[in-house]
């Protein structure tokens, strides 16, 4: 790589210094996940430039804040399969390098290369566990509601019922009676089985 560094009357054309003005990274967070890593970037101001995976720039899935966007908060998603993402060969960790570009077309010397890693010390599997706790018992109210809301009733008629009329005193033998047996359910959630 060459480096070319203009001179003009004993001092340097592009100061080595960040401009005033420029946004800055306030915060950079990453969740590490099964199969990639969610990063969430936020800038002090509206972010004009470029966050790509350090030499990915030409694969599309690879730039993860195109330019002049204008925002200030971003969150994007690292494939541990590509973009440069690289895997520890014992697979305790891996490793991608975020390029922050904040001019859209050069890359300048307050430029930012940050290098994010996602570790496993440990297999995902662990059992967590705690001896129960004991609770002191609770005084119980107990509450009571009907759950068959319903009127039966049995009747004998005199005659073919069900609309007969209701046996009111002495039978004479042979006379014809029905036994009805009913429900009066008000929701509808009931059958009556004879």
């Amino acid at each position: 790589m060459k480096v070319i560094v203009l001179v003009d009357g004993g001092s340097e054309l592009w100061p080595l210094d960040r401009p005033d003005g420029m946004p800055s990274i306030q915060s950079l967070e990453v969740m590490c996940g099964k199969d990639h890593m969610d990063v969430h970037l936020s800038f002090s101001q509206p972010f004009e430039g470029i966050v790509s995976s350090k030499g990915q720039h030409g694969d599309p899935r690879c730039v993860y804040v195109p330019p002049a966007t204008g925002q200030t908060f971003f969150s994007f998603k690292i494939a541990y399969s590509r973009c440069g993402t690289k895997p520890d060969l014992h697979g305790q960790f891996y490793e991608n390098t975020v390029v922050v570009q904040y001019d859209k077309d050069l890359l300048e010397v307050w430029d930012e290369a940050k290098r994010l890693r996602c570790e496993w010390f440990n297999d995902y599997e662990k059992t967590a566990s705690k001896p129960p706790m004991v609770i002191a018992d609770l005084d119980v109210i107990q509450l009571d509601f009907r759950g068959d809301n319903v009127d039966c009733w049995m009747e004998i008629q005199h005659g073919k019922g069900p609309w007969a009329p209701p046996v009111s005193g002495i039978v004479p033998l042979g006379s014809t009676l029905t036994l009805v047996v009913a429900i009066n359910d008000y929701r509808g959630m009931f059958n009556l089985y004879i």
